[in-house]
């Protein structure tokens, strides 16, 4: 639960979260990814097991670790062209990002595919 908070809190804090990410509820969901609980998990390790040591890891002076999984960096517009290219190219990734989205990389375009379905 601490880690959905701070997730939560940190993209409050952040403008272009807000802007991709505009209510509350969707910045939360975002917040609850296995990306921001896996960086947790990986603070409380690196950490000892220090809870308050880890918080103050996740919470520094300067405000709180924003994570990103690779939901957060596609538009809903790429978003809506990738689902256009997968219709026309099935699971060819190549061709996908040759025609649709030759600003992305494969691996990019890989792990929003497992992502998205």
């Amino acid at each position: 639960v601490p880690s959905r908070a701070v997730g939560t809190f940190a993209r409050a804090l952040d403008c272009s979260s807000s802007i991709r990410q505009p209510s509350l509820h969707m910045s939360a969901a975002a917040a609850s990814r296995d990306i921001t609980l896996f960086h947790a998990m990986d603070t409380l390790q690196r950490n000892g097991y220090d809870l308050a040591r880890a918080m103050a890891t996740l919470v520094p002076q300067g405000g709180p670790v924003l994570c990103r999984d690779e939901m957060e960096e596609w538009s809903a517009s790429e978003a809506m062209l990738f689902e256009e290219a997968l219709e026309k190219y099935g699971k060819d990734f190549n061709d996908i990002r040759q025609d649709f989205l030759p600003w992305k990389s494969l691996a990019s375009i890989v792990q929003f595919y497992y992502m998205w379905k």
